[in-house]
């Protein structure tokens, strides 16, 4: 498996040494825009013809949830237009979330309940943003997005590009990519969940090609600033696997068992 590393660099001497010898200082190259920086990231993800030729992806893995010292067997399915399907293990319970292109649905055996229910609007956002496996990057004015560069950041010592996507649904992502391999090093969420204002940071690494596109297949989440991060290791990602869209369906409710005096007569 091939991992993505992060190279970045500093080139600062030329212009100094320039400015010694009585040369002209090569001015700095100027900022790039928006527009042009989505290209650079959408052409170094592997073009937006091979994205266009994804239509369902599966992935396979494990997650280990922050402050938990477990691992679940990890499934996720995507098939557009925005659908998704996760799965996720241990000790033969499953809990199940999924978004069916309209709302959200759940089966959450560790809380006692074993028939589906309807996943919180929240959530359920949360989930439809999760089944654009593009990203809010590309396409955002068809999708009803805003961006905006912020120029450069430092990510942990290390220069990004940064871009702030404002969503259709009032969301805001911060993305961060690699000025070498324009690809997607970090993502900082802010949304309003439950009334309440969050910060949601996602670390990407370990980037392999599906399909001809680039994947992570190493995934942190969590609270920004919080070390309690979600880990998920893809050890298969499938592109174009044919999917029977029934997974997405939320299956009916058994009918609640009579009494013992229903029906009796009075």
């Amino acid at each position: 498996m091939g991992a993505f590393s992060l190279g970045f660099a500093f080139r600062l001497a030329g212009a100094a040494l320039a400015s010694l010898v009585g040369l002209p200082a090569l001015a700095a190259a100027p900022a790039l825009s928006a527009d042009a920086l989505i290209a650079r990231h959408v052409q170094a993800r592997g073009g937006l013809a091979a994205l266009r030729a994804i239509n369902s992806l599966e992935m396979s893995g494990t997650m280990r949830p922050g402050g938990y010292d477990v691992e679940l067997v990890f499934h996720e399915t995507i098939a557009r237009p925005g659908k998704v399907r996760i799965d996720a293990t241990i000790q033969g319970l499953t809990v199940v979330q999924v978004y069916d292109g309209a709302g959200g649905w759940q089966i959450q055996p560790f809380q006692g309940r074993k028939d589906p229910e309807s996943l919180p609007s929240d959530d359920a956002k949360t989930l439809e943003e999760e089944a654009d496996f593009e990203g809010a990057l590309i396409d955002a004015k068809a999708k009803g997005a805003t961006v905006e560069s912020l120029g450069d950041i430092d990510v942990d010592g290390a220069p990004t590009h940064a871009l702030r996507v404002t969503l259709k649904n009032g969301d805001q992502e911060t993305w961060f990519l690699d000025p070498d391999a324009m690809l997607t090093v970090r993502l900082v969420t802010r949304q309003l969940v439950r009334g309440a204002e969050t910060l949601t940071q996602t670390d990407f690494g370990d980037y392999e090609k599906v399909a001809g596109v680039y994947f992570p297949f190493e995934i942190a989440t969590g609270p920004k600033g919080s070390s309690a991060q979600q880990r998920i290791t893809y050890t298969k990602v499938l592109a174009n696997v044919p999917v029977d869209n029934g997974i997405f369906t939320r299956p009916a409710t058994p009918a609640a068992a009579p009494t013992a005096h229903s029906g009796a007569a009075q």
